[in-house]
């Protein structure tokens, strides 16, 4: 008995001892981002973010720049990442990587050559950006430098997660969420879009974080449309809220031309939507496919330049009506344009049909997107107009008529 405990104990000791593949902090270097533009003698050419701790330490790191950059040029995204310690002392960690920014360029030739890499490792979460840069070279991206966030991925990352709680401006595509929907036949993949404005050279040093203004922002420009794996186009950033209105859309704010006797479009109010529900649907009228988009909403009244009398409930219909017209006319108007200049379904109505009418759906599902162009599009969306601040009557209403308010 004693000699089996024995065994035992000498079996556990070599299982459970949990220092043999430890790596000590001053071994490593952590990547925050990544960036992936033509290369010029080879296929790719891949720029690593590497956070620089000392800036960030109790103690300070003097004038230190808070990242540090390489670059490296390759055929596959595997054989550059693992050669970057030719410039790089420390083994580099991917795992708390925050965003990947692809060039306009490599995007439109094609993806999948380094995003099958990243999804196959085991290296990278699924939890970072996928951005495509526009008018500049990715690798810039990695060097705009933040006074309220130092690391330019981390600043982008953040800002992202604001934005769409915010405003809603960004589909907040995932990995898993790109290859999901590469490999589906009734959804085509969307990312967001990245611009970057002001002087690149002084947004990638210290002078960026010491003035009142910034001299370089990267900024959100709306989405990308992708065929498969291939870059199709841009959508605005308006025609990106259109989008997410089918999609999920936390919060935004509106401003909806109000009829008041003043010229169109003079005078507005703005809404802020706390809450939304949509759902898309498929169906058949013969051979003609239509595709069906519900959304209904709360929202609560920010301002009014309007004069209408907000004690009256018929005011509270008015506005509900003219914000409901104005958005579905916009997300309408946004799916003919994809249907148009885009031809695939970005909004997963052949998921839909999927769900509804399996049947059908096998029939059509090969030439979906065929099917998706020649549709019809039916939106109706209903606003309610919860709340109206702390006020009911707007001062507006007592404000005497003059030759410019008339």
């Amino acid at each position: 008995m004693n000699r089996k405990l024995l065994v035992i104990i000498s079996l556990a000791t070599l299982i459970l001892a949990g220092c043999w593949d430890r790596v000590e902090l001053n071994d490593v270097s952590i990547v925050s981002g990544l960036a992936v533009d033509p290369g010029e003698e080879k296929r790719y050419m891949v720029t690593i973010e590497i956070v620089n701790a000392p800036p960030f330490s109790k103690q300070g790191g003097g004038d230190s720049a808070p990242v540090i950059t390489f670059t490296l040029e390759g055929d596959t995204m595997a054989e550059i990442l693992q050669r970057m310690n030719i410039g790089v002392t420390r083994q580099l960690i991917f795992s708390h990587t925050r965003v990947l920014f692809i060039s306009e360029e490599i995007a439109r030739q094609g993806v999948i050559g380094f995003l099958e890499y990243l999804e196959r490792s085991g290296e990278f979460r699924n939890d970072f950006n996928i951005l495509i840069t526009r008018g500049k070279p990715a690798r810039d991206f990695l060097k705009i430098t933040y006074p309220l966030q130092k690391i330019p991925s981390m600043k982008v990352h953040k800002q992202i997660q604001t934005f769409v709680k915010e405003w809603g401006g960004d589909p907040n595509i995932r990995l898993t969420d790109f290859v999901s929907a590469i490999t589906s036949q009734g959804r085509t993949p969307v990312t967001g879009s990245v611009i970057l404005k002001g002087d690149v050279n002084k947004g990638a040093t210290n002078e960026n974080n010491t003035n009142l203004e910034p001299k370089a922002l990267v900024e959100m420009e709306g989405i990308a449309v992708f065929d498969n794996e291939k870059l199709k186009g841009f959508l605005t950033l308006e025609e990106s809220r259109n989008y997410f209105w089918t999609q999920e859309l936390e919060e935004t704010t509106l401003s909806i031309p109000c009829d008041d006797g003043e010229e169109e479009g003079e005078n507005y109010n703005a809404l802020k939507v706390v809450h939304t529900h949509s759902k898309i649907n498929v169906e058949y009228r013969g051979s003609q496919p239509v595709v069906k988009v519900q959304v209904n909403a709360d929202t609560e009244l920010l301002t009014t330049q309007c004069r209408k009398d907000l004690t009256q409930l018929q005011t509270y219909k008015e506005y509900e009506r003219d914000a409901g017209k104005y958005v579905a006319e916009n997300i309408r108007n946004t799916i003919i344009k994809v249907q148009d200049e885009f031809g695939v379904d970005i909004y997963g109505f052949g998921e839909a049909l999927h769900r509804s009418d399996n049947k059908k759906y096998k029939q059509v599902k090969d030439d979906w997107n065929e099917e998706f162009r020649r549709a019809d599009v039916e939106v109706d969306v209903d606003i309610f107009l919860r709340r109206s601040g702390i006020r009911t009557k707007s001062f507006l209403t007592d404000l005497p008529k003059t030759e410019e308010n008339e």
